[in-house]
């Protein structure tokens, strides 16, 4: 018996266990059959397969995270005058802990004006301050204010009940499984966008396949 795949299989854990220190074995080998480059003799990729693919992926996210949202506003009915949106601007404040109003919007992926009236929303709601960033006189720093603090517990709280309601009937393995899958794809797009926010569509497909090679 050849050892390259036993060594393939050996470096390919190894990798999987620096990136995930915590992780167990059964959750190797669900990432490593699932993302397996690897096809069942006889089967060939097709390009019409692996668009529909990838369109009903796209569709099925799309799917949940509406629903998601129509979960998270029914249970925000319990803290008027919040509004959605106001819970990922603060999150990211709060990670960042201070940080620019331009970067706390670009960091959501909002448009600089729609973010910024945002902003401007929680500010006047009492729940960020504001102050002018000694490094740079036309920027405007916030963090969040000690009342923005307990409302973002808070709203951690009840915004996973929408979480649970949603995730619920999915078994614990599946879920990290999922994660682990999704995680990848998420970490390399947001650093895509970031990097280049403002090119083509054509343009970030170009630079990303280069990256790939």
């Amino acid at each position: 018996m050849s050892m390259k795949p036993v060594v393939e299989l050996i470096t390919a854990w190894a990798d999987y266990e620096s990136k995930n220190p915590a992780a167990s074995v059964a959750d190797f080998c669900s990432h490593y059959l699932l993302n397996s480059k690897g096809l069942p003799i006889g089967e060939t990729p097709v390009e019409a397969t692996i668009s529909d693919a990838d369109a009903q992926l796209s569709g099925l996210i799309n799917q949940l995270n509406a629903i998601h949202v129509i979960y998270a506003k029914a249970v925000l009915k319990e803290m008027p005058g919040i509004e959605l949106e106001w819970f990922y601007f603060m999150k990211e404040i709060d990670r960042q802990k201070e940080a620019r109003k331009s970067d706390v919007v670009s960091a959501v992926f909002f448009e600089q004006s729609t973010g910024i009236d945002i902003l401007n929303r929680i500010k006047k709601a009492g729940l960020i301050q504001e102050r002018n960033d000694p490094m740079d006189k036309r920027a405007r720093l916030v963090k969040l204010s000690p009342q923005g603090e307990k409302i973002l517990i808070s709203l951690h709280q009840l915004l996973s009940k929408a979480d649970h309601m949603l995730y619920q009937d999915l078994a614990g393995p599946n879920k990290k499984m999922l994660i682990n899958l999704l995680s990848d794809t998420e970490k390399k797009h947001n650093a895509l966008i970031s990097e280049n926010r403002h090119k083509q569509l054509e343009e970030l497909i170009a630079g990303y396949q280069q990256e790939k090679k």
